[in-house]
């Protein structure tokens, strides 16, 4: 399984907002930890799944020095400064093996055939 860092910084409202440097599309946030962490699972997914249909290659996740340097560059270029009590956690990515793999298997004729018409 592929895991990605996340950023989860905590605002003045008390909810999280969360970013995937490695997956730029992600952007999201909770109203608590625990629902920023949920809400960065599906937008990891949901952005690797618009990746694989496009045909485009998943990105490699970078160690957590590399995350770090990332979010605190954007930060400063946004004129922010990172909160010292960011949390960094790891976001498992879906199974994206596409791979065709052969499979045979007896069933009758039109069966099959009604497979292929699908």
């Amino acid at each position: 399984m592929i895991y990605y860092f996340a950023a989860f910084e905590p605002a003045e409202n008390g909810v999280y907002a969360v970013r995937v440097p490695d997956i730029p599309e992600v952007a999201t946030q909770g109203e608590t930890l625990a629902e920023a962490m949920e809400m960065a699972e599906d937008a990891v997914r949901v952005s690797l799944e618009e990746y694989a249909r496009a045909g485009r290659p998943l990105p490699e996740p970078s160690a957590l020095p590399r995350v770090r340097e990332l979010v605190e560059r954007e930060d400063k270029e946004l004129g922010w400064d990172t909160p010292a009590d960011t949390l960094y956690q790891m976001v498992p990515a879906p199974d994206m093996d596409r791979t065709p793999v052969k499979v045979t298997i007896s069933m009758p004729r039109n069966a099959l055939a009604a497979l292929d018409r699908k």
